[in-house]
């Protein structure tokens, strides 16, 4: 009676532990394998994913590794039921030493008194392949799971199933805008100095770009043409023969630049760059001022003195611009320069003379940018030459004013 009634216990705890199942995560390996690959470890989704394979009951869950990596996940995993046993890393031999306590747990769960009849060991590390071989040997269902980037094949081949954890992963959804904008942002960098490219070049780059997304997302779904034919707007479809090729839509002309801008960067290429009328007063009035209390001054001296000058007035005129000033002086022959090794060092001399030397200056610098104008290839109109000069159209008169002092001025 009492052997019979042993018989039954035994069958009992049998049939209790026949589908039972036991979890050993290899945190090192696997949390930061994922990470590796901007993915997140949701031990949720893995439990519900082994239950679903194994239709069995999880009974044992131990995670193995340093619990200071992410102490959320420490918070998930004991929320989920898993005994986690510390690992920190100390030295280079503490890997080996969390890779042990797996094996000696899992060892010794055969012979604890109760039967796992499936292992699922969370790694991708070769090191416990003689594990895998000695719960085989034992009768054993052995399930790998683990990130493929650091998965060992010969690991992965010698479980009885492996399972890669991207591919249990959701794959996350691109909305209309995100891949508008992916599209949009791909395009411009493949086009920054180029016609055209193929479109499987461009398909790539949105794939890259996405980490694989793209790919999986809905809009990868079909034909790439028929995808790229809704935005019109953003691209242009070329084919030739078999090749499909992509560019920018042909876009409305620009208007025209106007007038007074080109004037502007005419004179610039002549050395003659626009300062504003107010700075510029500002600039001519303090270097007559300077040569006329100095027997001589270099270029980059005058320039430097100002500079400091004007900085201690809290006035924001730079070097550039009181440069820039000197050169339409010397144009307009306000100012000279003796010869040396470079214009910074050329000594600088003073050609204008009498009671009215600030009002001479002025006018003869505004008369050398009017001339400038005049030699360039544009049409000449006085009122976009005066917003060019003096951002306002009604200084055409003055214009007119300077280029009929011309021959008495020199110029």
């Amino acid at each position: 009676m009492s052997t019979q009634s042993n018989k039954q216990d035994s069958s009992s705890n049998s049939s209790s532990s026949a589908n039972d199942v036991a979890i050993l995560l290899d945190l090192d390996n696997l949390v930061i394998g994922a990470k590796q690959i901007n993915l997140a470890f949701d031990i949720k989704l893995v439990l519900e994913h082994i239950k679903n394979l194994t239709n069995g009951r999880i009974v044992l869950r131990h995670s193995y590794g340093d619990w200071r990596q992410d102490q959320q996940l420490m918070r998930d995993l004991a929320t989920a039921g898993f005994v986690t046993q510390s690992a920190i890393r100390l030295n280079n031999f503490s890997k080996n030493l969390a890779d042990m306590q797996i094996v000696v747990d899992t060892m010794e769960t055969l012979i604890d008194g109760h039967q796992y009849s499936t292992y699922v060991l969370m790694t991708g590390d070769r090191d416990f392949t003689p594990l895998v071989q000695a719960l085989r040997k034992r009768g054993k269902q052995v399930i790998g799971l683990g990130v493929r980037h650091t998965t060992s094949q010969s690991f992965a081949s010698l479980c009885d199933r492996y399972i890669y954890y991207e591919e249990i992963v959701p794959a996350p959804q691109l909305n209309d805008t995100q891949v508008e904008e992916l599209l949009s942002n791909s395009l411009q960098q493949l086009l920054n100095g180029e016609e055209r490219v193929r479109a499987s070049v461009l398909k790539q780059h949105m794939s890259d770009a996405s980490k694989g997304v793209f790919d999986k997302s809905q809009y990868a779904e079909g034909s790439f043409r028929r995808f790229l034919e809704k935005y019109p707007h953003l691209v242009r479809i070329e084919q030739e023969e078999t090749t499909i090729y992509v560019t920018r839509p042909e876009k409305e002309k620009k208007p025209p630049t106007p007038l007074h801008v080109r004037y502007r960067r005419g004179l610039k290429k002549q050395r003659l760059r626009v300062i504003k009328r107010e700075t510029r007063f500002t600039i001519l009035k303090g270097m007559l001022r300077h040569m006329t209390s100095s027997d001589q001054i270099r270029w980059r001296e005058l320039i430097d003195t100002l500079h400091e000058e004007y900085k201690s007035q809290e006035k924001k005129i730079s070097k550039n611009a009181i440069n820039a000033v000197m050169l339409l002086a010397r144009r307009a022959q306000v100012i000279h320069t003796l010869k040396a090794k470079s214009l910074s060092t050329a000594p600088v001399l003073l050609e204008l003379e009498g009671q009215k030397l600030v009002q001479d200056a002025i006018i003869r610098c505004d008369a050398a940018y009017v001339k400038g104008i005049l030699e360039l290839s544009e049409e000449f109109d006085e009122e976009e030459a005066a917003v060019a000069l003096y951002y306002e159209p009604h200084f055409a008169r003055y214009i007119k004013t300077l280029i009929k002092n011309f021959e008495r001025l020199g110029l």
